[in-house]
């Protein structure tokens, strides 16, 4: 992760990458290769690259499952999750987003739980469902304080332009009546209430 997010000229990230994953291949190691393709496919999604690092997500998930490593593969199914939902396939992201949702919370991830929370939010205000996202952001803020887990910028500018739609959509009241519901919730009363029809 630390290449995905380093100002390494792209052409350069690209050609170690090459390497990398080549070198991986040829020991064979699934660990390796795992957190290789991995890292190419945060790499991928962050340059809007959604198709390649769906790919290179759904490899990486393949890898770390056939090993047992839950923790990589929840991060690595999480990524793949936003690049489906970066994509506009709402009902997809979130079909994988109620597996990792679940998941986060059984390892005690609150920071992660809450970001969750947040692409449910992202979720509902692509479908006009307003005040419900301003709940879920709402738990996700009470969740970040209290894990002392703040977003990275990505997570920010996106969140950002979520906060921005709610406010021109939602009188104050209604938005401040809302998000204070969802800030009351406790991480497991957030989570059903994402996982609510």
């Amino acid at each position: 992760s630390a290449i995905a997010e380093s100002p390494v000229a792209p052409a350069a990230t690209g050609a170690w990458l090459d390497r990398a994953t080549e070198a991986a291949r040829r020991t064979g190691n699934p660990f390796a290769l795992g957190n290789v393709v991995g890292v190419r496919g945060r790499v991928a999604s962050r340059a809007g690259r959604l198709a390649e690092a769906e790919r290179w997500f759904v490899e990486a998930r393949s890898h770390l499952r056939a090993i047992g490593d839950r923790g990589f593969e929840r991060v690595v199914w999480s990524e793949l999750a936003h690049v489906l939902r970066r994509d506009g396939r709402l009902d997809e992201a979130e079909a994988e987003y109620r597996q990792t949702i679940r998941s986060w919370l059984q390892s005690g991830n609150h920071g992660a739980v809450a970001n969750q929370l947040e692409c449910f939010a992202f979720l509902e205000v692509a479908r006009g469902q307003s005040a419900r996202a301003a709940r879920l952001l709402g738990a996700a803020e009470a969740l970040r304080e209290t894990a002392e887990a703040p977003m990275t910028d990505f997570e920010r500018d996106e969140y950002d332009a979520a906060v921005r739609r709610l406010r021109a959509e939602l009188d104050e009241g209604t938005l401040a009546y809302a998000w204070a519901d969802g800030r009351a919730m406790t991480a497991e009363a957030a989570v059903a209430f994402a996982l609510s029809p």
